[in-house]
């Protein structure tokens, strides 16, 4: 499943960098075109990530009902993180059912009307009936959290924040803290969104830099993707570091912890930002640039330390 999971974020790549270049051409432009391109762009990269992940598991079968639930994990706030579990679900669903052995003259009605209707009623109802309260519960209550603690101390704020961004690249956790972030600007608060555009972008570069650093410690797919998790870094697409967490879960606790060290670094340096976005490439509209890039610098070098100490070597190219 890993190397399934490795293989359709890949695919998915292509989505996250037009979302995240358009965002960004938007956000120099002003232009609502390119904003609009990048949410779409966005919006279907969890749908792509399901469907993907389930057409390799089980075949074409699964590849629509997969697109489907992933769509449909959008509307609960589950991000990246539903369309990983919508693709998985599927996919073990799907090959369940294949294995009904039906008469040849109907095998078309099973594949094309009976398997598709039902994954993609049981997926949809689990998603609704069971996940949907739970993680609006779960997303109303952490930010009535992040609320009371933006009155009491604000760099023990901006650490919970921090990490949040690098807890699930991307997912629901990542992005409460990145609405949060962003609805401080609509109040004339600069200071949360300054320390957050530094966590953006730790996990995915300091990830890049260490293929180049920590050789022993990654597998040949994933130090071939160095460069373009520095790139999606530099371009503030957290998602970048996705292929490193699917291999190995270790790295968790490593985007979690440098990112918030990052971040409450920046939040130490006075960084404030304006943008709604993050990454070097807001460098021109960031107030103190320096305490920013020394910010990201303590961050990544905090995560390539962790990785040093937390991941094992790879014997063998893989």
């Amino acid at each position: 499943m890993r190397k399934i999971l490795m293989k359709s974020i890949i695919q998915s790549i292509p989505a996250v960098i037009i979302g995240g270049i358009m965002a960004i051409i938007a956000l120099y432009t002003k232009i609502d075109f390119f904003k609009i391109v990048s949410n779409y762009s966005f919006f279907i990269v969890p749908p792509l990530l399901a469907g993907f992940i389930a057409k390799e598991k089980c075949g074409s079968t699964g590849f629509i009902p997969a697109l489907i639930l992933g769509s449909l994990s959008q509307f609960i706030n589950l991000g990246l993180i539903g369309g990983i579990l919508s693709g998985i679900f599927i996919g073990y669903f799907v090959e369940l059912l294949k294995k009904i052995k039906v008469p040849l003259e109907f095998s078309s009605i099973m594949y094309l009307i009976i398997i598709p209707i039902a994954s993609t009623l049981l997926g949809s109802s689990i998603m609704f009936y069971l996940l949907k309260e739970p993680i609006t519960f779960f997303i109303e209550n952490t930010n009535v959290y992040l609320n009371t603690l933006s009155d009491k101390n604000i760099i023990f704020l901006i650490f919970i924040l921090g990490g949040m961004i690098g807890a699930d690249l991307g997912g629901p956790i990542n992005k409460i803290a990145y609405i949060y972030g962003i609805t401080t600007l609509d109040y004339g608060k600069y200071d949360i969104m300054g320390p957050l555009a530094v966590a953006i972008c730790i996990p995915p570069l300091s990830l890049g830099i260490a293929q180049y650093i920590l050789k022993n410690r990654f597998s040949k797919i994933e130090r071939d993707t160095g460069i373009l998790a520095i790139f999606l870094g530099i371009l503030g697409i957290t998602e970048g570091a996705l292929i490193y967490l699917t291999k190995d879960i270790k790295i968790l606790p490593i985007t979690v912890i440098s990112s918030a060290i990052g971040a409450c670094s920046a939040a130490i340096l006075h960084v404030t930002s304006k943008a709604p976005h993050g990454g070097l490439i807001v460098l021109p509209l960031i107030d103190n640039k320096i305490g920013f890039l020394i910010s990201i610098a303590i961050g990544s070098l905090a995560a390539i330390f962790l990785l040093y100490f937390l991941k094992n070597p790879v014997n063998k190219e893989i």
